[in-house]
């Protein structure tokens, strides 16, 4: 008998587990609200290149990221970074570097294959180049979200980006 496979949900949770057992000092996309973060099935994938060390609460910029995905209807997207581990801007690429490589592929098989993915601030040219290994490109470039905390503009700059973003995933039917 033919295996019937796992559906994205439960493929997401036991790689979430599989990271929390294997990473050290792993952080993921919280779900917050109508935000999946991590758990989001996709198909548009947001990546940062790595966690800060900075606790992510539900206040500011990190606030406002989720509600504009959910004023845009993306609060599905798949939210997530290349290096699972907290890092310092500047700080290298942890040793282990081939595990979280290995794990950002699973999940864009998981979620999307590689047609949706949106890189976050700083990390757009890194995203790229390892998106360009495989043979795919970002769709869009995001800034870095945490850009919102200097005020309205910054906040205007990032929804209207955010809109572009929703306005390509529906036209490309990878939201409804």
């Amino acid at each position: 008998m033919i295996p019937i496979p796992l559906p994205p949900a439960q493929l997401l949770h036991q790689l979430q587990r599989r990271i929390t057992a294997e990473v050290k000092d792993a952080w993921l996309f919280p779900q917050r609200r109508a935000v999946s973060g991590f758990l989001g099935t996709g198909p548009l994938v947001i990546v940062g290149w790595r966690p800060s060390p900075s606790p992510f609460l539900d206040d500011g910029a990190n606030r406002l990221f989720y509600d504009i995905l959910t004023e845009y209807g993306i609060e599905n997207a798949h939210l997530t970074n290349v290096v699972k581990s907290r890092g310092r801007k500047g700080e290298s690429d942890p040793e282990d570097f081939a595990l979280h490589e290995e794990i950002f592929w699973r999940e864009l098989e998981i979620v999307s294959g590689l047609h949706a993915v949106a890189p976050l601030g700083p990390a757009c040219d890194r995203v790229a180049a390892l998106l360009l290994k495989r043979g795919a490109k970002p769709i869009y470039r995001l800034r870095q979200y945490a850009s919102m905390i200097y005020g309205p503009d910054q906040v205007a700059a990032f929804r209207s980006q955010i809109a572009d973003l929703a306005t390509i995933a529906r036209r490309n039917q990878w939201i409804l």
